[in-house]
């Protein structure tokens, strides 16, 4: 380990090590966090102690091995409000990622901030009064929302105040800490999250297209999973084209957003945000179809390639709809990338990912406990520190 930790800092890399792998014998969490078998020991003690930690009868893979395993407890718990592809999910999940409570409500474009607003408080009573009926106590909440900027008070995409929906949550379910969030930050720690430990640790561009499109730098090698919010999906491609549900036209999302795209694919909005691409069953594509998909997929490359302009990245996860098509997305994007005037194609490694659609409210369950791991799992902060922003 370089440097010197304090404690909350030493607490929060062996939590977070534990639930990216989930779960580890002592000696791999010695051998990635680096600090000595002692210093561990201590560390693991407290968090036993706590309940932040579970370690059971586990068997090591090879002869000799440890024989106790850690891992996340399941006996504290978290909760989000995310607000996503045209709905506000809430949920209340433990720190192993399993979801105990989910219920969601339709949120349109266009509703009237009023009736958002009343949807979120039903939302937040039935979440307090489920926490009150199983006599659950909540270590942290998280809120997800698309368009989410600290320094701003209403949101251009959803007619909802953050410092309503905390207003109503203190009300509701008091001395909580909550951390806000943009939704493309959410999307990107799930994302990290199901990648697991890996040794690659080289930065990224995680890319979304769903009902809104986003990007966010990962920082891995920063030692906390650093994510950086990029506004890709309302880069103005054509001033004269599609309208916008910004107020703008001829913004990227208006092209590539699954709301776009479904009348051309011949499905619903809501079958091509079902999880796992299953939407692309039966579709049979017309040959003006696959070449109009192939010019928005450009125009997808050609904003990424924007983006890595500013920051040298070279590596680009592509997460949602186009997924599916990656056989012909793959050579699109990477066209519109090496468009752009620095740098172009060369040397971007392109990946994409199916996984994200349909997990809500799991990515939010994900962000709080991101949240919660990275104060070291500290019950409580002091209360000028009680909200967090990300």
């Amino acid at each position: 380990m370089k440097g010197a930790w304090s404690r909350q800092e030493t607490r929060a890399a062996v939590l977070r090590y534990l639930w990216r792998s989930g779960g580890s014998f002592r000696p791999d969490v010695i051998a990635h966090v680096g600090l000595t078998d002692a210093s561990i020991s201590r560390i693991v003690a407290d968090l036993k102690a706590e309940a932040l930690v579970d370690e059971t009868r586990k068997r090591a893979p090879y002869r000799g091995g440890p024989s106790t395993f850690l891992t996340l407890s399941e006996s504290q718990f978290v909760a989000t409000i995310e607000l996503s592809n045209n709905r506000l999910h809430a949920g209340i999940g433990n720190l192993k990622g399993e979801v105990l409570f989910s219920e969601h409500h339709e949120l349109p474009d266009g509703i009237a901030a009023m009736a958002a607003e009343n949807i979120t408080a039903a939302a937040i009573a039935s979440m307090a009064d489920w926490c009150a009926h199983h006599d659950i106590v909540l270590r942290q909440m998280a809120i997800s929302i698309p368009g989410y900027h600290s320094g701003r008070a209403s949101n251009p995409i959803v007619a909802l105040r953050p410092d309503f929906i905390t207003r109503t949550l203190d009300a509701a379910l008091p001395d909580v800490p909550v951390t806000c969030a943009n939704s493309i930050v959410t999307r990107a720690l799930a994302h990290r999250l199901q990648l697991g430990v890996t040794r690659d640790e080289r930065p990224y561009f995680y890319v979304f297209l769903g009902h809104g499109v986003g990007g966010a730098f990962v920082d891995e090698s920063a030692g906390s999973d650093e994510v950086l919010p990029c506004e890709i999906g309302h880069m103005i491609m054509d001033r004269q084209g599609a309208p916008c549900r910004c107020g703008h036209s001829g913004c990227l999302e208006a092209y590539v957003s699954t709301g776009a795209m479904a009348p051309l694919i011949g499905k619903t909005e809501q079958q091509m945000l079902a999880p796992r691409d299953s939407w692309r069953e039966g579709v049979r594509l017309s040959g003006h179809a696959e070449a109009e998909i192939g010019i928005r997929l450009a125009q997808l490359g050609t904003a990424i390639g924007n983006a890595l302009n500013l920051n040298r990245v070279r590596r680009v996860v592509v997460a949602g709809w186009p997924s599916a098509l990656q056989d012909k997305a793959g050579p699109a994007v990477l066209a519109g990338i090496d468009r752009s005037l620095f740098g172009g194609a060369a040397g971007v490694e392109l990946s994409f990912s199916a996984i994200e659609l349909g997990r809500e409210p799991a990515s939010g369950i994900a962000l709080a406990t991101f949240a919660f791991i990275n104060r070291g799992g500290h019950m409580a902060l002091a209360p000028d520190r009680k909200r967090a922003h990300a």
